[in-house]
Parts: C-alpha cells; sequence; structure tokens
C-alpha cells in the first residue's frame, strides 16, 4: 500500500482512538475518525492491487466512489434539514412543553441539560400558562433522576411547582416523548395533537420524527449550544441518528 493512503488513514485512525479513549464526551469525533481513516486504507488497499487486476480494481474504485457521494449527499441533505429544525418554531407557545432530560453530574445537571433548563425557564416565562413536563429518568453516575434534577433547578429560579410535571422513567428520547404523553392523559384526560419540546438545538429534528410516531406535532424550542466544537460532532451524529430512526 501506498505511503499516500498509509500515512493519513494511519492518523485519522490514531486521532480516532485518542478521541475516543480519552474524550468521554467525543466517542462519536472518535468513531468517526476511525470510519474515515478505515475508508482511506480500503482505497489504499484496492488501489494496491490494479496491476494484478486491473479490470476489477476499476470497478471496485468506482462503485467504492458512488457510495462515497451518495453518502455526503445524503449528509448534506439531511444536515440541511437539521439545520432548519435547529431554528425551532417562531411561534412555540402550546399547553404543554415536554423538556427532554440530559445528563446529570451527581445532582448537577450537566452543561446539556443546564441549556435545556436555561430555554425552559425563558419558555415558562414567556408563556406561564404552560405546563412543563420534565421527562428523564436515572442513569448511571446520576444520584437523582434528570426529572428530579430538573424540577429542583427551576424551582430554585422561582418557576411555580403547580406548572411542573415529574416524568422520571424514560432513558431514551422515544420513551421521553412517549411516557409524557401518557403522564399528560393520566392526568388531564386527553393526548395532546401539538405540544411544545425543548432540546438541544441539533436534536430537535431527530425528536420532530420519533413525535410522529407517537401521533405528535411538536413546537421546536431550541437549546443553544455553547461549545461550537461539541456542537459540531453534536450536529453530525444527529444526521446519523436520523438515518437509524428512518430505517429502523
Amino acid at each position: 500500500m501506498k505511503k499516500k493512503y498509509r500515512l493519513p488513514g494511519g492518523i485519522f485512525i490514531l486521532l480516532g482512538v485518542l478521541l475516543y479513549c480519552i474524550f468521554i464526551f467525543y466517542h462519536f469525533a472518535g468513531l468517526l475518525f476511525c470510519a474515515i481513516g478505515a475508508l482511506i486504507l480500503l482505497f489504499g488497499a484496492v488501489d494496491a492491487m490494479k496491476e494484478r487486476f486491473p479490470k476489477a480494481t476499476k470497478c471496485v474504485r468506482t462503485v467504492l466512489r458512488i457510495g462515497v457521494c451518495i453518502v455526503l449527499l445524503a449528509a448534506i441533505g439531511t444536515g440541511i434539514w437539521v439545520g432548519i429544525c435547529a431554528k425551532g418554531d417562531l411561534a412555540p407557545q402550546a399547553d404543554f412543553v415536554i423538556v427532554l432530560g440530559a445528563g446529570v453530574n451527581g445532582d448537577v445537571p450537566s452543561k446539556s441539560l443546564s441549556e435545556r433548563l436555561e430555554a425552559t425557564e425563558h419558555y415558562l416565562e414567556q408563556y406561564p400558562d404552560a405546563v412543563a413536563v420534565l421527562s428523564g429518568g436515572q442513569g448511571d453516575g446520576e444520584n437523582i433522576s434528570e426529572a428530579l434534577c430538573m424540577f429542583n433547578w427551576l424551582t430554585e429560579c422561582g418557576i411555580a411547582p403547580e406548572h411542573l410535571r415529574m416524568e422520571d422513567r424514560a432513558t431514551t428520547t422515544e420513551e421521553n416523548i412517549r411516557f409524557s404523553l401518557e403522564l399528560i392523559e393520566r392526568e388531564y384526560g386527553t393526548r395532546p395533537e401539538t405540544a411544545a419540546v425543548v432540546s438541544s438545538s441539533y436534536h430537535l429534528a431527530r425528536a420532530s420524527l420519533l413525535a410522529k410516531d407517537e401521533g405528535l406535532q411538536i413546537l421546536g424550542v431550541p437549546a443553544e449550544t455553547d461549545n461550537p466544537i461539541y456542537f459540531c460532532q453534536m450536529f453530525l451524529r444527529e444526521i446519523c441518528g436520523v438515518w437509524y430512526t428512518v430505517i429502523f
């Protein structure tokens, strides 16, 4: 295999392994770098066969290039849609707002959860009659559920407890939406067709897809991500997440 393939391929894989093993919040970026490195090495392996199998090599190389182009075009198209959804709705007024949980560090909200809580506080100040369903169970490294963490944070900021409901069983976005709708239906006797949803801006596109499976149309309320590097990683991850949701 030629050096022009071996060197960049090895560098990408090495960087991917380092990102995955050292930086806990950049696992996806590590996997992505490893995948790019493996693809470069694959092109190098195919190129190394051209002297022995020129026709087969040309065919395989063409198929690989077409495949890469299709994936890139699909990623660009999906990314545009994710970016449009990330802007949220101009007037997201609704009777209920579902707040999607994120990690809790012990008893303290993670950076992502803090950003979602700030967006929730702003929403409830703008629409004081809305009822917020705080959705999120308790995971590894969390002393309390994400729902309780959100409840504590919001009430400490002056949000009236009677405007908050806790859903503390969900462990996935799909469960966040389904269990929140079940809670609303149990308490109010009706299942809303439309509700506002607070989540990180890059996550709203996939949330809207999962909500449609539950018969819910969402009004997106984006929580902005301060860290641009983390945002880019999560944006790319959400593109793959959308594909997974659509396919499976």
